[in-house]
């Protein structure tokens, strides 16, 4: 009678001590050392094309070399970034899901947004730093002064004749475009925008005067004579543009902003996995080759550790919540 209960009963003990076997420190060792047995999909919240999947792309070519397994690069664009994102935070978090994401939807968009399914310090798990790139505050030729001092004297004097444009309501180039602004004594309009393709053309036009963005998407119409650059908002010059002061060279001190790139997993990776896959991304944005092409694309590889990457993001949340309230930028629905 009770022999069917005993066997239940053994069973489930030897299932439990299974678990507890696989989950010791020397059963995941052993699995970091194997690791990976199967190809790695990289999330990029962004459609094909832009500068993310470029270095991403790079970066998982070299991974694939290295690892021994192909890395696949998964596009997953929407809601400004947003659906990816989701995406990498509901992933099984086994190593085998990565995501190269951008700051503000780490630092910023889980904060004034009310609708955001992740926590990213309880949902992601820091792999590595990937790349730099300076934001850059450009001008339309028609705006006066062939330098921020010259700028800098007509904006003060004609207080909201000027119009800027930015990435989307609090968004990182926004709070850095409002932080330059209180700074500054600025009054210039903020034009909000979904991308950046329409913000360009729109610069282009003169339908806005301004615009601070990411440096890779107004280069080429800079080297071109079709925009003014004012200054970079990195604590260096820009290696793609030599010539362009930094805003703390201009005197504003302290004023060191990039966006920034960096790699994510979902939580629950084991700590070697995951020690393993920072490994293998330092590798890869330390190649030569690797280097020099994102620098061409106004990118900089910044390899870190997981502590590092940890250590910036809660410094970045603690400061543009700082900004958002000395701005009082409104919450989003």
């Amino acid at each position: 009678m009770n022999a069917f209960p005993t066997v239940l009963c053994t069973s489930r003990r030897l299932a439990i001590a299974a678990l507890a076997l696989a989950l010791s420190p020397l059963a995941m060792a052993q699995s970091a050392t194997t690791f990976p047995t199967q190809p790695i999909k990289m999330i990029i919240p962004f459609p094909a094309g832009g500068p993310t999947d470029f270095a991403a792309r790079l970066i998982a070519d070299e991974m694939s070399k290295s690892l021994g397994q192909p890395v696949v690069v998964d596009n997953r664009g929407g809601a400004a970034g947003m659906l990816g994102t989701t995406a990498l935070a509901q992933s099984r978090g086994d190593g085998y899901t990565i995501g190269l994401i951008g700051n503000g939807l780490v630092t910023l968009t889980p904060f004034v947004r009310k609708d955001v399914p992740f926590d990213p310090l309880k949902d992601l798990i820091p792999l590595s730093k990937a790349v730099d790139i300076p934001l850059l505050l450009v001008a339309h030729p028609s705006v006066p002064g062939q330098d921020m001092k010259g700028f800098l004297q007509y904006a003060k004097t004609h207080p909201a004749q000027l119009s800027y444009g930015s990435d989307g309501q609090a968004s990182l180039t926004h709070l850095t475009m409002e932080m330059f602004k209180h700074e500054q004594g600025l009054h210039i309009v903020h034009i909000p925008y979904r991308g950046t393709a329409q913000l360009t053309n729109d610069l282009l036009g003169n339908t806005i005067q301004l615009s601070m963005s990411g440096i890779a998407g107004p280069l080429p119409h800079v080297k071109a004579g079709k925009l003014k650059a004012l200054a970079v908002t990195s604590a260096k010059r820009a290696a793609a543009l030599p010539d362009v002061p930094t805003m703390i060279e201009l005197g504003m001190k302290d004023f060191d902003v990039t966006t920034w790139f960096s790699f994510f997993a979902p939580a629950g990776v084991p700590e070697p996995i995951a020690a393993k896959l920072n490994e293998h991304i330092n590798r890869a944005l330390k190649q030569p080759d690797v280097i020099t092409k994102l620098r061409g694309s106004g990118m900089e590889a910044a390899p870190s550790t997981q502590a590092e990457l940890d250590g910036i993001v809660r410094r970045y949340i603690k400061q543009w919540q700082g900004i958002i309230k000395t701005a009082n930028i409104k919450l989003e629905d």
